[in-house]
């Protein structure tokens, strides 16, 4: 897991940079104004269609095919892989479909305060955004399977070509005057980033068979993970859904933007490190189950879990303390301006802390959608996102805008607690009080090099720039966590510096 995980962050890092810039030439050209609250949810419909069957096809995809695999062998293996993208084509036509029609209804649910022209201009840039469907499945599928074949990178780089598609259309667009130049480049963004895909899929002999068989019955074992996982994600749209609604009527459509900017920083944490781990640790997490050697597969979870804070906590509490100075680099030039910077440091601090719950959650949820079991992981996301929404209503009376985000942070820690409830009842305890000795020492060092962070960046402004000051407040606050982890005897971070130690020099 070691080795993959730190290519896929590489690779990753890489993809993040060129979001970064994305972002950058976003906020320059559009800042936070209508037009890019309308880019953001346009994207809203497409993503929330295919959520509700995407997420339940990635958690499934792995241990069905390892089950056709080791029941009928490879050929039925992959018969099941082309007979579900088939039926996915199928769904995806009516889903766009459906989207069309309804596009104009669902812009003025997700936005309440637009109307008239914006509502126009939002309808249309949905209704481009709609083919997006047919890539966003055509990933779910292939996705998982390259992932079992080994193949991780190709996947993980689909990102850095979306990015300089958009940015291209970002800039044309923002020259020219023409709006519908940014959904345009979105669609072919999101498109084209899989371009890759049937080069990989070749190589590693895949052939397709266009035949659709509804009676599969590994597309049906799919599909009862699917269903409930369909149920959860409906959820949690519905909540991003309250979220921007909620934004858009108590304090102006421009907020959409707002929340979708400070999502994005947290996003580059959470897709460096979350989603590495959690896609590099799944297919071993997936045979352990199929082999039921569970007490290898906790023990696996328990590292990654633990490794996984060694390196999100530091990065959320050190986001949390520069957020101010880390929001007007990337985005304070052009349309976005010092009040622009303000709301949104606001917003991404009180985000912040998700990242932390969430990547517990996504760590440990593995292991239920490893057995086969859908349904608790499903009913812990549902309850929670129960509790964003009540969470929501009643935090903006007493933290304005910040209050949505404020919502999600509490709401996922609650889904995380839950989560590693049924966990232990469902497979019994672990070593808890090592794990929580290691979170103890993570969190503390991670408190005080936000610390160091913080007054480092106040001391440096008086004298250097801004981006002077961020940069040596980082690497100040850096060089201490490094050193202090380093010595802190957690068990999981010696293991993996042993593990890069004796691959550098073990031929020295």
């Amino acid at each position: 897991m070691g080795s993959t995980a730190i290519m896929l962050m590489l690779v990753t890092i890489i993809s993040k940079v060129m979001g970064f810039a994305r972002e950058m030439v976003m906020g320059n050209f559009f800042g936070t104004s209508d037009i890019a609250s309308i880019y953001v949810m346009s994207n809203t419909l497409p993503v929330v269609i295919v959520n509700f069957v995407a997420n339940g096809i990635i958690a499934g995809f792995i241990p069905v095919y390892n089950m056709a695999k080791k029941e009928g062998g490879i050929e039925r293996a992959e018969k099941f892989t082309s007979n579900l993208f088939n039926i996915l084509m199928v769904f995806g036509t009516i889903a766009i479909f459906l989207g069309m029609v309804f596009a104009r209804v669902f812009c003025k649910i997700l936005s309440p305060s637009l109307d008239g022209e914006l509502l126009d201009i939002a309808t249309t840039f949905t209704r481009i955004m709609m083919f997006s469907v047919y890539a966003y499945l055509y990933s779910a599928v292939y996705r998982g399977y390259l992932n079992q074949k080994g193949d991780f990178i190709t996947p993980a780089t689909t990102g850095i070509v979306m990015d300089v598609i958009i940015i291209f259309f970002i800039v044309l667009s923002g020259i020219r005057g023409d709006i519908y130049l940014l959904a345009i480049g979105a669609l072919l963004g999101n498109s084209l980033q899989y371009a890759l895909f049937p080069i990989a899929l070749k190589k590693k002999g895949y052939k397709h068979k266009f035949k659709i068989d509804l009676k599969d019955e590994y597309t049906r074992a799919l599909l009862r993970i699917v269903i409930p996982t369909v149920i959860s994600v409906a959820a949690a749209e519905i909540a991003l859904i309250v979220d921007n609604s909620m934004a858009s009527a108590f304090f102006g459509n421009d907020k959409i933007s707002v929340l979708d900017y400070s999502k994005k920083i947290i996003g580059i944490i959470y897709g460096i490190i979350t989603v590495s781990i959690t896609t590099s640790i799944y297919p071993t997490i997936a045979r352990l189950a199929s082999e039921k050697n569970f007490s290898q597969m906790k023990k696996e979870l328990n590292s990654t879990v633990i490794l996984t804070l060694a390196f999100v906590v530091p990065s959320v509490i050190g986001l949390m303390s520069l957020s101010n100075p880390i929001i007007s680099l990337v985005y304070k030039r052009g349309a976005f301006n010092e009040e622009s910077v303000a709301i949104t440091a606001g917003v991404l601090f009180s985000y912040a802390p998700y990242v932390i719950f969430q990547s517990i959650s996504d760590v440990i949820d593995r292991s239920f959608y490893a057995v086969g079991d859908s349904k608790t992981p499903v009913a812990i996301s549902i309850s929670q996102q129960v509790f964003n929404i009540i969470g929501n209503l009643v935090l903006i009376n007493f933290f304005g805008l910040n209050g949505i985000a404020v919502a999600t942070s509490l709401s996922c820690l609650y889904g995380a607690i839950i989560l590693m409830y049924f966990y232990r009842k469902k497979f019994g305890k672990g070593k808890a009080l090592n794990s929580i000795i290691s979170v103890i020492k993570i969190t503390i060092i991670s408190i005080i090099m936000g610390l160091i962070a913080h007054f480092s960046y106040n001391l440096f402004n008086k004298t250097f720039s801004e981006i002077i000051s961020t940069f040596f407040a980082i690497a100040i606050a850096g060089i201490f966590y490094v050193l202090a982890i380093l010595i802190s005897q957690i068990p999981e971070i010696k293991e993996i510096v042993n593990k890069v130690y004796h691959k550098v020099f073990k031929n020295k």
